[in-house]
């Protein structure tokens, strides 16, 4: 008997068992996103379930977690810890929940964002002035940058190509702030872009038309907060957009036609209409927000009140739906809450027609396609890393995810 024809029979036969628990469990919910919020006062992550919004983990990580970004597969949170006893970072395995390794970079570590094809994670080092390169499959640092004067949060370009560093300057005074921008090929800063006084946010449409930079005035002396909107390709500020006091984090909707930037002592957060680049609504959240974050479906934004910056005091998360531009719900979190990521949509193996589910006519499609019996046309999604070849592996995937495991879109 050849291996394709073993191969054939496994799987035809796992498919009709698939077929009689898919007949039991029809109704079973498929897993959602996941949000991992850094709370600074308690050295600790909490890991809220989206669909209950309820707290279902906390990890422990290293001193004062300021930032958090999630690999694109979806495995990995990277949580950079600021204290100068640490000034490193904790990779968490999402699967688990755990800490399974800490990679230490420069001083005063705020910000971290990990390059679209997740081979990457850039760290902004405050009092470094630098950002350091970590390579994610050896969880090492590869390359440092020189960039502005307190570097504190990133962001890429969706192809990866440049990655925006926003230099807030000072933490005391208002001051003008710039953006530095890295050519991540040759890792060195390529421009050099003004915007408003002490930067802090920075995000970009998903098409890379447009970054939002949040210009917070400044941290010890509340002022009016601004966003600077700057077309990458004119590589200079294009409009500026007044918002509330002390403008903290800015976050765009997966569709790129909303951003949401939290003001931090108005205790509000702006939403602007990116076409017309207006605000046309401004919504009442916790007590100083400052970490703002999209669900991969735009359905909702999620903002992290921290509550006060040097108090040790319980904080929440403010959930709002973007349709009706309210808080539809407020969990509780750890002591001040800084920053937020959810865990990003993440393709599912086996599902050909991209309806969630994976079926058995789509395991058997799959088989035939290991087998060369069918064109890998025929479902893209069977390969789940895309080589060009279905694996074993890449079937059972399929199979696992069949019988529920199926991530959310």
């Amino acid at each position: 008997m050849s291996d394709s024809i073993r191969l054939r029979t496994r799987l035809a036969e796992a498919s009709v068992a698939v077929a009689m628990l898919l007949s039991t469990a029809s109704g079973r919910a498929i897993a959602r996103p996941f949000a991992y919020v850094t709370n600074k006062h308690s050295n600790a992550v909490s890991v809220i379930d989206t669909t209950s919004n309820a707290v279902v983990a906390t990890v422990g990580v290293g001193g004062s977690p300021s930032d958090v970004a999630i690999t694109p597969d979806g495995r990995d949170a990277y949580v950079v810890n600021a204290s100068d006893h640490d000034n490193s970072v904790s990779v968490i395995d999402t699967a688990t929940n755990r800490v399974v390794s800490t990679v230490k970079v420069g001083s005063s570590p705020l910000g971290v964002a990990i390059t679209p094809d997740g081979h990457q994670a850039y760290v902004a080092n405050a009092s470094g002035n630098s950002v350091s390169v970590i390579d994610t499959a050896s969880r090492t640092v590869i390359a440092t940058v020189g960039v502005g004067h307190t570097p504190s949060r990133l962001a890429f370009t969706p192809d990866g190509a440049f990655a925006w560093v926003a230099n807030a300057q000072t933490f005391s005074s208002p001051t003008n702030g710039n953006v530095s921008v890295i050519q991540t090929d040759t890792r060195r800063v390529v421009a050099t872009i003004g915007v408003g006084d002490n930067p802090l946010g920075v995000a970009i449409t998903p098409d890379g038309a447009l970054a939002y930079v949040a210009n917070t005035h400044s941290f010890d002396v509340p002022g009016p907060g601004s966003v600077s909107v700057i077309p990458p390709v004119l590589g200079a500020v294009a409009t500026t957009i007044a918002v509330g006091t002390s403008a903290m984090d800015v976050a765009i909707t997966p569709d790129g036609a909303l951003a949401y930037v939290t003001n931090f002592n108005s205790d509000n957060v702006s939403v602007i209409e990116t076409a017309s680049n207006t605000i046309i609504a401004t919504v009442g959240v916790g007590r100083g927000p400052l970490g703002i974050a999209s669900a991969p479906d735009g359905r909702h934004v999620y903002v992290a009140n921290r509550q006060s910056f040097n108090t040790a005091t319980p904080g929440n998360v403010s959930v709002i739906d973007t349709t009706t531009q309210r808080v539809v719900a407020t969990i509780g979190v750890g002591d001040n809450p800084t920053f937020i990521a959810v865990m990003p949509a993440i393709p599912c193996a086996g599902d050909c027609d991209g309806d969630g589910h994976v079926r058995v006519d789509e395991l058997l499609l799959g088989v035939a396609i290991a087998a060369g019996e069918a064109p890998h046309s025929a479902c893209p999604a069977i390969d789940h890393d895309d080589d060009g070849t279905v694996t074993v592996d890449e079937l059972l995937a399929a199979l696992a995810n069949a019988l529920g495991a199926c991530p959310a879109p």
